[in-house]
C-alpha cells in the first residue's frame, strides 16, 4: 500500500471516529461564545489543604478554558551520516517551547486541545580563523597620544564583509562543520473525553487527533584558503582568503492521525500525570544543496598583508542548487510525565520529562551531492526535561 493510500485512510477513519462522537452528542461541538464556560477569573485565590481535601477528584477537575506554557531542555539525537566521523549514538542539547490551549465541558466532559512543541538543536565543530588584515582600522577611533588604535565596535559604516565582528575590534572567520542542527516543530488538534474517576481518585482521559509535524535539518561544511597557504587565489600582485561553504538543506514535512490518552491523579496540591500518545502517516521529503565561495582581496606588499590594510574587492559566488525529494512513511511516539503544584485557585507550577521518538521516515544529512549526506530513512530522538506554568489545567 503506497503512503498516500495509507495517509488517507488513517485520515478517514479519523474524521468518522470524529463525526461519530458529534451525532451522538451535538453539545459536543465547540461553543460559539468562548466565555459560554462562565469563568470567574479569580486565577489568584488562595487555596488551603484542607479545601482541597474536601473535594472529591471528580470536582478538582477543571473544566473550561485551560492554557499551559513549558520550557524545554531536549537533547537531539545525531544523524546518520555517511561520514565515520560523526557518531550516531551522541545527544546534544537543545531548547524549546511548549503552548497548550483548549477548554473541556463540564456537563458531558468532553473537549478539544491544541499543542505547539518546537525545539532546536545547533552543535557545530567550528575553528575561528583570523583575517589577513586583523582587523578595519577605519571602523576604530585612535587613542589619545596616537597610540594602538581602540574604540568601539559600532563605527563608521563600511560594507557589511568589510566590518569588524560585531562585538569586537577584529576580524575573522568562523569556519564551521555541522555535526547536529536541526529545527523541529509540532502542530496537534486533539479532542479529548474524561473518563469517570477510579477506586483511587485517578482520572483517565483518551484522545484522537491530527500532528503536523516539521524537521529541518542543515548540513554545513565550510573550508579556508590563503594566499599564505601556498595555494594562488588571484593574481601575482595581491592576497587573497577564500571561504567555501557547501550546505545541505533538508525539509521533513509530517501529517500524521494520533491515538493516546492522559492519566492524572490529585494528592494535596500536587498533581501527577502522564500522557502518551502514538501518531503514524506520511512524510514528504525535499533537500536543497549549494555552494558558495566568498573571496576577499587585499593589498599584497613585501609578501604580507599590513595590519588593518583596506581590501581591494570582495567576490561572491554561487553555484547552481541540487535538489532532490522523496517520500517515506512515517511512525512515532510521544511520552510526558509531570508533577505540579497548585500555587492559587487556577495557577499552578509543574516540571517532568518529555520523550519524542519518530522512529522512521527521517531523512537528515542531505543526498550527499556536495558533501556526505544521510539516510532518507533514519529515526529522531528528543528527550529532556520540561519546567512551566499551568492555568486552569
Amino acid at each position: 500500500m503506497s503512503v498516500r493510500k495509507l495517509t488517507a485512510s488513517m485520515l478517514t477513519a479519523l474524521l468518522i471516529l470524529t463525526g461519530a462522537a458529534h451525532v451522538h452528542a451535538q453539545q459536543h461541538a465547540p461553543p460559539a461564545d468562548p466565555f459560554a464556560f462562565d469563568p470567574d477569573f479569580r486565577w489568584f485565590e488562595p487555596v488551603d489543604e484542607m479545601e482541597l481535601a474536601g473535594l472529591r477528584p471528580k470536582k478538582r477537575a477543571n473544566t473550561g478554558w485551560y492554557g499551559t506554557y513549558d520550557r524545554l531542555m531536549l537533547y537531539g539525537s545525531r544523524p546518520e551520516m555517511d561520514d565515520p566521523n560523526v557518531s550516531e549514538v551522541l545527544l546534544d542539547r537543545g531548547w524549546g517551547h511548549r503552548y497548550e490551549v483548549g477548554y473541556m465541558l463540564p456537563d458531558v466532559d468532553t473537549g478539544w486541545g491544541f499543542t505547539w512543541t518546537s525545539n532546536g538543536v545547533g552543535q557545530a565543530d567550528t575553528v575561528r580563523r583570523e583575517a589577513l588584515n586583523r582587523f578595519n582600522g577605519d571602523q576604530l577611533q585612535d587613542a589619545p597620544g596616537g597610540g594602538f588604535p581602540t574604540g568601539l565596535p559600532f563605527g563608521q559604516i563600511v560594507p557589511q564583509e568589510e566590518q569588524n565582528n560585531i562585538g569586537f575590534n577584529t576580524r575573522f572567520f568562523n569556519i564551521t562543520n555541522s555535526e547536529n542542527v536541526m529545527d523541529f516543530n509540532s502542530y496537534e488538534l486533539n479532542k479529548s473525553w474524561r473518563m469517570e474517576p477510579y477506586h483511587y481518585g485517578g482520572i483517565l482521559e483518551p484522545l484522537v487527533g491530527v500532528r503536523w509535524l516539521r524537521l529541518r535539518d542543515t548540513n554545513r561544511f565550510d573550508f579556508y584558503q590563503s594566499t599564505f597557504d601556498a595555494i594562488p587565489l588571484v593574481g601575482p600582485f595581491g592576497a587573497a582568503e577564500r571561504i567555501t561553504s557547501n550546505r545541505a538543506i533538508t525539509d521533513n514535512e509530517m501529517l500524521a492521525a494520533q491515538l493516546g490518552f492522559r492519566y492524572f491523579k490529585y494528592r494535596d496540591r500536587f498533581l501527577y500525570s502522564g500522557q502518551f500518545k502514538a501518531f503514524t502517516g506520511g512524510s514528504w521529503q525535499s533537500t536543497r544543496s549549494q555552494t558558495s565561495t566568498d573571496t576577499f582581496v587585499y593589498n599584497f606588499t613585501d609578501n604580507e598583508v599590513e595590519i588593518g590594510a583596506p581590501m581591494e574587492g570582495i567576490i561572491n559566488e554561487k553555484g547552481i542548487p541540487v535538489y532532490n525529494r522523496n517520500s517515506e512513511f512515517m511512525v512515532g511516539y510521544d511520552v510526558r510525565g509531570e508533577i505540579g503544584y497548585q500555587l492559587t485557585k487556577m495557577i499552578s507550577v509543574r516540571t517532568g520529562f518529555q520523550l519524542i521518538h519518530i522512529a522512521r521516515g527521517i531523512w537528515r544529512g542531505g543526498d550527499g551531492t556536495l558533501i556526505n549526506g544521510g539516510s532518507n530513512d533514519q529515526d529522531v530522538l528528543l528527550v529532556g526535561a520540561t519546567f512551566g506554568l499551568e492555568l486552569n489545567r
